[in-house]
């Protein structure tokens, strides 16, 4: 444990540098990928519901930051995971660097990034003088770790397994494409006709924007389950560690 602690802190170190240290505007980059689907989803909302109409008595803008800010720690994972085996082959000449320390470094910097933007865009709100009512805190927290949990098990298994298989690597690139449209970024569950709400159900990512939501906003309360988003963490992470344990020697 002390051996894989300290690499995870070497490789944190390391990931920072190279994506802050030489490109003096990642930060600002880090930032405006959810600013701006935000803002474009902000201004769909106002075209065509007129104004500023709320979303279950809220500001659309704290509706719609609370869906892609969750969205791309989910996506973030699992995108950050990808490419670890090969692009860092070399470093695995080293007894105590594994690929998994590689992808939770990768991770945990996405995820601490994201929450970092999402205080920079709260800090906003308040400044400007609005209103700021965070109706649940703690399932906020659970449902945000949840995501991350998910993204990362989801990433390490489409990691191990693109390595291993090479062909899998398009069929994974395939599950992630419709992400964006079936995982509740710019709707909620209650959205949703009830003959479509039956499929989007299954996926994960799905119940866990939506309990951020329900944690956010007060008009709303989610149908989703987290113990549905655990059980599928379980299986994922289960899966990902399985395979990552059984194909080590050809990883790395």
């Amino acid at each position: 444990m002390q051996v894989f602690l300290t690499s995870l802190h070497a490789f944190m170190l390391r990931e920072l540098k190279n994506q802050f240290g030489r490109l003096q505007t990642g930060y600002f980059w880090a930032f405006a990928e959810p600013a701006a689907m935000v803002a474009i989803f902000t201004i769909l909302h106002a075209v065509i519901r007129g104004g500023h109409a709320p979303l279950y008595g809220d500001s659309p803008i704290i509706f719609f930051v609370f869906g892609a800010v969750p969205y791309f720690i989910f996506t973030h994972c699992v995108q950050r995971a990808q490419g670890v085996c090969e692009s860092l082959n070399g470093l695995f000449n080293y007894r105590q660097i594994k690929p998994v320390d590689v992808v939770l470094a990768r991770c945990i910097i996405d995820a601490l990034l994201l929450l970092g933007v999402t205080l920079i865009f709260l800090a906003g709100w308040v400044w400007l003088g609005e209103p700021l009512r965070i109706q649940d805190p703690l399932l906020l927290l659970a449902s945000m770790f949840s995501l991350f949990v998910l993204g990362t098990s989801l990433g390490l298994l489409f990691e191990v397994y693109g390595t291993v298989f090479q062909d899998l690597k398009k069929v994974f690139g395939l599950i992630m494409r419709p992400m964006l449209f079936i995982s509740g970024v710019f709707y909620t569950i209650e959205m949703v006709p009830q003959n479509l709400r039956v499929y989007l159900l299954w996926n994960p990512a799905l119940h866990g924007i939506d309990l951020v939501r329900d944690a956010v906003l007060h008009g709303y309360t989610s149908p989703a389950s987290m113990s549905y988003l655990w059980l599928m963490n379980f299986v994922l992470a289960f899966s990902a560690l399985s395979g990552y344990r059984r194909y080590l020697s050809q990883l790395i």
